[in-house]
């Protein structure tokens, strides 16, 4: 006989406490990999503003005055000369990747709505489908290969 949930949490059977996600945070990501918090506001300010803490945020100067990270010395022009750097195009590389998949998924939804009704659409969604998850079979291949051992293609026949 299992127990009550009200035993377990105290409550209402609910559990309480933090997140569970392992999930990293977007910025916090950007963060570790241009090592300074005002590059990475920069970045998602300049590709993805929807990501900022504060979605009110429309302008340089509004930028640089909601995040104090900023100095006087960080203009626009010299916040533009960082996307000069080799980290901060990784960076600006990495989030656009995040960007393209989130859209990629929206497409999807997209096909699969219209193929429930349509015999074309239906066709247009297998393509898409088979594309769009093309690369986790063949990372699934990759997988079952990188495990192989050169003793796996031994001949043991002894031919």
């Amino acid at each position: 006989m299992s127990r009550p949930k009200n035993t377990i949490t105290k409550k209402d059977g609910y559990s309480m406490g933090k997140s569970v996600s392992n999930e990293e945070s977007v910025l916090s990501h950007i963060i570790g990999m241009v090592k300074t918090q005002a590059k990475a506001y920069y970045i998602i300010w300049k590709y993805a503003p929807e990501l900022l803490p504060n979605p009110n945020v429309k302008t340089f100067e509004d930028l640089t005055s909601q995040y104090k990270t900023f100095t006087k010395g960080m203009t626009a022009h010299v916040c533009e000369n960082w996307l000069m750097e080799e980290n901060v195009q990784t960076a600006v590389k990495w989030l656009l990747q995040r960007e393209h998949q989130k859209k990629m998924i929206e497409l999807y939804n997209i096909y699969y709505d219209k193929a429930k009704s349509d015999t074309n659409a239906f066709k247009a969604f297998i393509d898409f489908s088979n594309q769009f998850f093309a690369d986790d079979k063949k990372n699934g291949i990759l997988e079952i290969v990188q495990g192989l051992n050169d003793k796996d293609f031994e001949d043991d026949t002894g031919d």
